[in-house]
């Protein structure tokens, strides 16, 4: 098995007692955090129900990539609890360890249509670690549900 993609999805679910612990993988850092995007509201709703109607730009600047990907994350989740928008895919123009400029496509989120899972609340500091490997990069969050 590739550690990149552990079937068909860009990440996987850890054990935790509490909340929601996943480990994100990409072969770079956009893929990384597009893959974060989706494993985010992929936990959160049915995202094969979200179609793609809207787009809005993300620019971030975090002091470094540790910042940067929780920033990511919390800015994904500002979006869907400010302007209830369920993320269905992400573009990322550019990235580097300290800024992300990003497109996200999505739709105004239905309760009835999208069928919400667990309601994400941020994600921690607890166990949270981001490092390169030598097949990509690799993320392991905990997600305060």
């Amino acid at each position: 098995m590739n550690p990149r993609t552990p079937g068909p999805l860009p990440y996987r679910r850890l054990e935790h007692t509490s909340d929601v612990k996943v480990e994100i993988y990409g072969a770079n850092l956009a893929g990384l955090f597009t893959n974060a995007a989706t494993c985010l509201f992929d936990i959160v709703l049915d995202l094969e129900k979200v179609r793609e109607t809207q787009s809005v730009p993300v620019s971030l600047e975090s002091a470094d990539l540790s910042e940067l990907f929780l920033d990511w994350l919390r800015e994904l989740l500002f979006l869907f609890s400010t302007r209830s928008l369920a993320i269905r895919r992400v573009e990322i123009a550019s990235i580097d360890p300290t800024r992300v400029k990003a497109t996200v496509f999505g739709e105004e989120f239905d309760a009835k249509r999208h069928c919400l899972k667990v309601e994400v609340k941020t994600p921690t500091y607890h166990e949270y670690r981001i490092e390169k490997a030598e097949d990509g990069y690799r993320a392991t969050v905990i997600l305060d549900v």
